[in-house]
């Protein structure tokens, strides 16, 4: 048996090297590409956005809602039965389905409009916020090994919601003139989803700007500001969070095979 050159045990090497160098870059590509896939859909086409985000919200959160009771329910009854296993799954589905549809109406009223470049700036804004949903998911696996469907759909839609209104808030609001023209006067009788969506837009930064200004002779115009910001655009939090945690379940399915093929061990989600 022939024995191995050291120029060979080197060359091996860096051919394991950028193999993993090039599956770490296909799998920062792919979630790149997923979350530019959310928001191009988000800006062209509302309807079928908010689809899929029902869609979504409904396949990840009806397993995760009866998980959740199933922890939930012996902290409120000491014992439980068949009868108790039904209605786990009663009022899991049940909850999937009102967060999969207060998905799709967010959806709807956030990506409904007849301002191109409005609706290509949200919608570039929302994407980034996936990005970071996902990435924050990804690191908390990694250092804590958190469930990131788990936690990403249950406590990642306030601090996404909060990033989402921040950047939002960077939107000039309308007047009180102009929230009355849009509602009043330039809405048909039977408008279409483009402009219903522009006016709930034009009100939603209005309504926004009302609770800042009420708020400012409280506590002051920082901490109204601020408190403004908590406020709005909270319930996007969710639907960010949605996509950002189907994201993050990818990149994790993916990352995970690269470290079998390594030989590295695997904590189970």
């Amino acid at each position: 048996m022939s024995k191995l050159e050291p120029g060979e045990s080197q060359s091996g090497d860096h051919t394991v090297f950028i193999i993993h160098f090039l599956l770490n870059a296909t799998i920062v590509a792919v979630e790149l590409a997923l979350v530019a896939a959310t928001g191009w859909l988000a800006w062209h086409n509302a309807v079928y956005f908010a689809g899929v985000s029902m869609l979504l919200a409904f396949v990840i959160g009806l397993n995760l809602e009866i998980k959740r009771l199933a922890f939930e329910m012996p902290f409120y009854f000491a014992r439980t039965s068949r009868l108790g296993q039904i209605a786990r799954a009663l009022m899991g589905s049940g909850h999937a389905v009102l967060k999969a549809l207060a998905a799709g109406l967010v959806a709807l009223t956030i990506f409904s409009g007849t301002e191109p470049q409005r609706l290509q700036m949200v919608a570039g804004i929302f994407a980034l916020c996936v990005l970071a949903g996902s990435i924050l998911l990804r690191r908390l696996t990694i250092s804590f090994g958190a469930r990131p469907a788990r936690w990403g759909f249950f406590r990642m839609g306030v601090p996404l919601g909060i990033l989402f209104s921040a950047a939002m808030s960077f939107f000039p609001p309308p007047s009180s003139l102009d929230v009355a023209r849009k509602v009043l006067i330039d809405l048909p009788g039977r408008p279409g989803i483009a402009q219903a969506g522009e006016a709930l837009f034009s009100l939603r930064l209005w309504i926004d700007d009302l609770i800042r200004r009420l708020l400012s002779g409280v506590i002051g115009p920082t901490w109204a500001e601020i408190a403004g910001i908590i406020i709005g655009n909270m319930l996007a939090g969710f639907l960010i969070a949605v996509f950002a945690v189907t994201v993050s379940e990818v990149v994790r399915i993916m990352e995970e095979t690269h470290w079998r093929m390594r030989g590295l061990p695997v904590t189970q989600p």
